[in-house]
């Protein structure tokens, strides 16, 4: 199932993927990463794959479709024209108009769903989404409901490059990621055991999980399935190491590392 574009409303101000949006059969407006972006369709493949795998763990993700772009419409927009667009698939992430980089002086303590943080947090380590932590570009406040999104996930599984033997280089080494957006989070979500919850449920994910998140990418996006496989196996192996990596962050949290020493 994909949307289709019905309409051109402009380019976005920011991102290397030089992303624009576009209004869908939907009637919604959508943020869409073309497949000629510079980096290729290994990033439409992480935006798909890691928004199904923050559904399955519940995180407040943006909803992200397939969208089809005809020639029709490709023609109608003279600016479209000279991008040399393919018609055809390409991915899209809901556009919220209200949407504000948490990094932006946001004060989270009236967001409703901080406490999906954490979640993020050890959500990034698994997936090895490398960026969001440094850029503070990657996660919106959106000020209406007062709530975190997540967004942006081109730099997971270390980058678009699917480098197979990167992922395989040293596979008992877990990056462990810390930077100022996370430490923004420290007052809200500082518990005895804050991580928990996430980590439990990243660990109870089987392979048929997994392959289900993964399932349903597009031919013409040509990813090999030798890959996907590959992506598979990774991500099994590292479900059961995120919280080695995570507990490298305790002394980031001073009630948990009391809570722990204590214990």
């Amino acid at each position: 199932m994909y949307r289709r574009a019905v309409q051109y409303i402009k380019p976005m101000e920011q991102g290397w993927t030089r992303p624009h949006i576009f209004k869908c059969d939907d009637h919604k407006t959508y943020v869409v990463k073309l497949s000629n972006n510079p980096d290729g369709t290994s990033v439409l493949a992480n935006e798909w794959i890691a928004s199904r795998l923050a559904e399955l763990l519940n995180l407040p993700i943006a909803k992200c479709s397939i969208v089809m772009i005809t020639r029709d419409l490709l023609d109608m927009y003279p600016e479209l024209k000279k991008l040399d667009i393919p018609p055809g698939l390409h991915i899209g992430t809901r556009y919220a108009k209200d949407g504000v980089n948490v990094g932006d002086n946001v004060d989270l303590s009236d967001c409703n769903n901080v406490h999906y943080a954490a979640g993020m947090i050890a959500f990034d380590h698994w997936i090895n989404n490398w960026d969001r932590h440094v850029t503070q570009a990657n996660l919106l406040y959106l000020d209406e409901k007062r709530e975190i999104m997540l967004i942006d996930h081109s730099d997971a599984f270390f980058g678009p490059d699917w480098n197979m033997e990167e992922w395989w280089e040293d596979p008992e080494k877990m990056d462990v990621f810390w930077g100022p957006l996370y430490e923004k989070f420290v007052p809200f979500i500082d518990n005895y055991d804050p991580f928990d919850p996430y980590l439990t449920a990243i660990e109870s994910l089987d392979e048929d999980d997994i392959r289900n998140a993964i399932h349903g990418l597009p031919d013409q996006w040509s990813i090999p399935e030798d890959d996907l496989n590959e992506l598979v196996d990774f991500l099994l192996y590292r479900k059961d190491r995120v919280r080695f990596a995570i507990e490298e962050l305790i002394h980031h949290f001073p009630v948990w590392q009391t809570a722990r020493y204590e214990y």
